[in-house]
């Protein structure tokens, strides 16, 4: 056996027990890795409720009829809500919003995809031209969901819609706000009606209307 020939086995066994080493270290790294994208923390979300709420504007109490179903949506998911107002003239309005979120690259931090643009992918509204920018967060049994607008005069008008998982269905409790000033409170029981719905179908567009 030539010299060479023995180095050349050398470096084999060596570079083989170099990859032995390093293998499972690797796996070990890839494991821990944190993937965000595919986190399914508001899973445990999906469902129909109702419920009635409480609303508090400028001193005036009024009782709403509350319908919310959270369901899967490519890969986020979708909230749709309906509320009904009794007013005092024995009118009754109904408002709906659809508003689908998808993951982002931070942790249970959900960006709104409401509208296409030219080349066809669902995108957040632009709050610069008076729409709302809509975002959700989850945090435990938490589902938060943001709205900000800019007013026309330049002011902020922000909407906290937060749901909280109770064992009966959840409980809702909403703020809206102009720049600092609170102008309205809404607090609700829901009771879980129904179990998980259907997927949503992709290309569902988002329906939002400011509370009034």
């Amino acid at each position: 056996m030539t010299a060479s020939t023995k180095f050349g086995k050398w470096h084999q066994a060596r570079t083989r027990l170099a990859w032995a080493l390093l293998l499972p270290a690797a796996t070990l790294v890839l494991v821990q890795l944190p993937v965000h994208a595919g986190s399914t923390s508001f899973e445990r979300f999906f469902g129909s409720y109702k419920g009635m709420s409480t609303s508090v504007p400028e001193g005036e109490i009024s009782r709403r009829e509350l319908s919310i179903t959270i369901k899967p949506y490519e890969n986020g998911f979708i909230i749709e809500a309906e509320t009904r107002m009794h007013k005092a003239n024995k009118r009754v309005k109904r408002v709906q919003t659809s508003i689908s979120f998808r993951p982002t690259r931070r942790k249970d931090i959900y960006e709104s995809a409401m509208r296409r643009d030219l080349f066809g992918h669902a995108v957040p509204l632009d709050p610069l031209k008076g729409d709302p920018f809509v975002w959700a967060t989850v945090s435990g049994n938490n589902l938060t969901v943001y709205a900000v607008r800019i007013t026309n005069n330049g002011a902020q008008d922000m909407q906290i819609d937060k749901r909280t998982l109770t064992p009966q269905g959840m409980d809702l409790d909403f703020t809206r706000f102009h720049d600092t000033d609170s102008i309205r409170r809404l607090t609700g029981v829901l009771k879980k009606v129904g179990g998980v719905p259907p997927k949503a179908p992709p290309g569902k567009d988002s329906v939002f209307e400011p509370e009034s």
